[in-house]
């Protein structure tokens, strides 16, 4: 016979490691999801590069996110150590602010 009773289960405790366990899971799942979408679109770059006639047909709004995507690329490649990464995409990022200037925005 088992030495379990229901007093010695906390339902709030059980609930509140559940979520942890849980939350722990979707934010490493989420990390992963963004080092992979990161390496995508550097193998992307690495290939094409930026079309800057592309660009120039962007609207201002969409020149800025790509100008903050290229930013994060560049700290997840910082933070990785991967510096010929980093200044691969930091090419590019010149690019996409040359076009934001050519709109004078000023990022």
């Amino acid at each position: 016979m088992s030495d379990f009773n229901d007093e010695d289960f906390n339902m709030d405790d059980f609930m509140n490691e559940s979520n942890s366990d849980f939350e722990m899971k979707l934010e490493e799942y989420r990390d992963n999801m963004m080092a992979l979408a990161i390496e995508t679109n550097y193998k992307n770059i690495e290939v094409n590069g930026i079309n800057e006639y592309h660009l120039r047909h962007l609207s201002v709004g969409q020149l800025v996110d790509l100008n903050e995507t290229f930013k994060l690329m560049i700290s997840h490649f910082e933070e990785l150590e991967d510096y010929e990464k980093c200044a691969t995409v930091l090419k590019q990022l010149t690019i996409v602010r040359d076009a934001l200037s050519q709109k004078n925005v000023i990022i």
